[in-house]
């Protein structure tokens, strides 16, 4: 596998994917995946569970090794995944001054003392969104970010979504909410 990163350059393509192959993939695509992912573009990755849509994620986002292919990376990425990634003994307020020292802003409004195992699933998952979907990072990768959350703060995360592919970003998001009547123009890659 094939795995590149170069400068952003708006004029091509955030992420192109030649070919790409992977054992678990190949059990619902038949045929090796060819994407070519541009600014102000977004890609549904739709499947049932165990399909593959994860391992896409990461392989595209250069977590997993492709068995073959080539991924080009023309921008800086967010990739956020299942896996919640936090310290749970932390306090919200740590978690946030560890976030700013990445360069990432948390603006939460929740309690700063409160240590992050005490809040629930949906506010745990909004506070690593706020942190996660940064400007400075053209291409987003998703991987099922309305999990756990109610309807509100739903049709939060897809504005920013729609607001940041209309603002010259992209988004490539597994999910089993359907995402083409939230972001207009979203291509559909079906595992």
């Amino acid at each position: 596998m094939f795995l590149k990163v170069l400068n952003a350059d708006l004029e091509k393509s955030f992420l192109n994917i030649q070919d790409l192959q992977h054992p678990y993939i190949a059990m619902t695509q038949i045929k090796p995946l060819s994407i070519n992912i541009k600014p102000c573009e977004c890609l549904w990755v739709k499947g049932d569970n165990g399909s593959g849509k994860s391992t896409f994620l990461k392989l595209i986002s250069g977590i997993l090794p492709a068995t073959f292919g080539h991924i080009e990376l023309f921008a800086k990425i967010t990739y956020l995944g299942p896996e919640l990634g936090m310290k749970m003994d932390a306090t919200h307020a740590d978690y946030q001054q560890f976030i700013m020292k990445l360069g990432a802003k948390c603006t939460s409004e929740l309690s700063k003392k409160r240590e992050l195992n005490s809040f629930s699933s949906g506010q745990k998952l909004n506070i690593r969104l706020q942190a996660a979907l940064r400007s400075d990072r053209p291409l987003w990768i998703l991987d099922e970010p309305t999990r756990f959350l109610d309807s509100k703060s739903e049709a939060v995360l897809w504005g920013r979504i729609r607001q940041h592919c209309d603002g010259g970003g992209a988004a490539v998001i597994a999910s089993h909410a359907p995402v083409t009547p939230l972001i207009p123009g979203c291509k559909l890659l079906q595992f």
